[in-house]
């Protein structure tokens, strides 16, 4: 979802995954961007982030189940004190890390933020312990995230998750994949 939502597109959630170790070094921020941690004064300035890009995440319900992930494993990014990125690890109901929240603004994005933001995020994950892959929630809508993972080395996720079977993950992929063809991602 770095970039805005396309509604034209079928709404369809998928998952990619990363094995561990297999980004091998951190993207550094465009010049003059800088991380910033978390805190709960960012909290309404990243819902407007969302809103500009039509992202629909709950973001207060999901601060308030997971506020220690939030403290220690978000990014946010700020240029003159504003903030233009953001992305976050948080759990699933199988208790799984994957990346998600992901958004940069408008007027920042195709500069190596996202990337930048990745490629950290892949970093830290690899300093946790645990033998479990990372995963990252998408949407067709939000294409060009997945055609960014996709160069960072994420792969389509073909099994089984808390809410598709196997055979479902495989035909949404499929339809995804064809969605990428269309729109020539």
């Amino acid at each position: 979802n770095m970039s805005k939502v396309d509604f034209t597109i079928e709404n369809i959630d998928a998952e990619m995954i990363i094995a561990k170790k297999t980004i091998q070094k951190e993207i550094p921020l465009p010049e003059g961007y800088e991380y910033v941690p978390f805190s709960n004064q960012y909290q309404d300035k990243i819902s407007a982030l969302y809103k500009e890009l039509n992202i629909n995440i709950n973001l207060d319900e999901k601060i308030q189940s997971q506020r220690e992930i939030f403290k220690n494993h978000c990014l946010l990014v700020t240029l003159k004190n504003e903030l233009v990125g953001f992305l976050c690890l948080l759990k699933d109901e199988s208790q799984c890390l994957y990346l998600a929240c992901t958004a940069v603004k408008e007027g920042h994005q195709h500069k190596g933020i996202g990337k930048a933001m990745i490629s950290k995020c892949c970093m830290n994950f690899d300093r946790i312990k645990g033998k479990y892959p990372l995963y990252a929630k998408v949407n067709a809508q939000a294409y060009n995230e997945i055609k960014l993972l996709s160069k960072m080395e994420f792969t389509p996720f073909l099994g089984q998750t808390s809410t598709k079977s196997e055979e479902e993950s495989v035909q949404d992929w499929e339809r995804i994949t064809k969605i990428l063809k269309e729109k020539q991602v």
